[in-house]
């Protein structure tokens, strides 16, 4: 089998799964006496990035060169 075979093999298999499951809200525990408990996930919003241009490195954004000079 080639490489490209095994590829487009494994595409064809992801197409067929489809999307993954999205992340439960809650954790579900069995109790030793048969009894289940559901334990509420609670997230915070993730914060927005820190510079709105694209590219940007670290906390501050490059110097731009002046190619007129």
């Amino acid at each position: 089998m080639s490489a490209s075979m095994l590829s487009g093999l494994l595409v064809a298999v992801s197409l067929v799964l489809g999307p993954l499951e999205a992340a439960p809200e809650t954790i579900s525990a069995r109790l030793c006496n048969g009894g289940l408990i559901e334990i509420p996930i609670e997230r915070e919003p993730q914060p927005d990035e820190p510079c709105a241009l694209k590219a940007c490195h670290s906390a501050s954004c490059r110097k731009r060169f002046d190619l007129a000079q």
